[in-house]
């Protein structure tokens, strides 16, 4: 069984290396040299094409930024369905709107092509490891086809429906992800604001109805880390990717005429980030947000650059 790979970026290049390192015949294709040549160095073939990889291979997988980037390398002269042959399955493990699912899913069927849609859920620990989570929308049969290199990346791998149903269990998953990062926030410049430590709050809150492992981490991260990556690194997370997949949460409540009102509130620091021109920074540079809005210092001076 031959493996094509698409997208080596901070989520993707991992995956990739899991790939290779499982012993799949992989070929892979990115924009970038390095990530390639990293690749290659395992015993990938390099391809110079999204094309080029479907031609080479029976299932190709993509790890693309935005739906945008997904019909490019989907529907373009040089994507994958112009290479793809019938009887090949398409893996579309990007963070996208289910609506672009079904239309590259559409148009693949028209070439006896088959799609799945299966985003990812964990951080660096996770890619690096192999042990992510896979939300799989599409096929059964498809699935158990593709499964062993799901596998080569995924922990757990679940079966959560039809086509595109992969893609909004993710953008529900990371609404609720994002919710909770930005009450955390906002919580805790409240808590400072009133007279209480940070200390006082991550102690007694973490230990009653209010903890979770979100406010845990955001605690942990606010007030230990910077918001700017280290010199020549991404974000680990990124507030363009969790401001982007809020976005499309937003906007799947639209389509389906559902309500959103705690959503769409909590979208808003973030969008404000980007704003910021904060995009390439860690998410929780937004606690400057709230710290801003309520007078108040959260952080230690060394991590606000005072």
């Amino acid at each position: 069984m031959k493996i094509g790979f698409i997208g080596l970026g901070g989520i993707g290049k991992p995956m990739a290396l899991n790939v290779a390192r499982a012993g799949f015949d992989l070929t892979v294709h990115d924009l970038r040299d390095e990530p390639v040549q990293e690749l290659r160095a395992l015993g990938a073939s390099v391809a110079t094409s999204a094309r080029e990889v479907a031609e080479a291979s029976d299932i190709v997988l993509a790890s693309l930024p935005s739906n945008r980037a997904s019909e490019e390398v989907a529907f373009g002269a040089d994507g994958v369905l112009a290479g793809a042959k019938s009887g090949d399955i398409y893996i579309e493990l990007s963070t996208i709107s289910p609506n672009i699912v079904h239309r590259i899913a559409e148009e693949a069927r028209a070439k006896g092509v088959t799609v799945l849609d299966a985003p990812v859920s964990g951080g660096i620990e996770q890619r690096q490891q192999g042990t992510l989570s896979v939300m799989v929308g599409g096929d059964g049969a498809a699935l158990n086809k593709a499964m062993p290199v799901l596998q080569a990346f995924g922990e757990k791998v679940f079966h959560v429906g039809g086509t595109g149903s992969g893609a909004t269990v993710k953008l529900v998953n990371n609404l609720l992800a994002g919710i909770g990062m930005a009450a955390a926030m906002e919580a805790l410049a409240l808590g400072v604001k009133a007279g209480l430590t940070v200390e006082t709050l991550k102690e007694v809150i973490s230990a009653s109805s209010g903890g979770s492992p979100m406010f845990r981490s955001m605690v942990e991260r606010v007030t230990t880390l910077s918001a700017d990556p280290p010199p020549g690194q991404t974000a680990n997370m990124g507030l363009h990717t969790i401001a982007k997949d809020m976005k499309l949460a937003v906007e799947l409540a639209q389509s389906v005429d559902a309500p959103l009102a705690v959503g769409t509130a909590a979208t808003q620091p973030f969008v404000a980030g980007l704003a910021n021109g904060w995009a390439e920074k860690e998410l929780w540079a937004i606690m400057e947000l709230f710290e801003e809005a309520a007078s108040v210092e959260v952080r230690p001076a060394e991590l606000r650059g005072d």
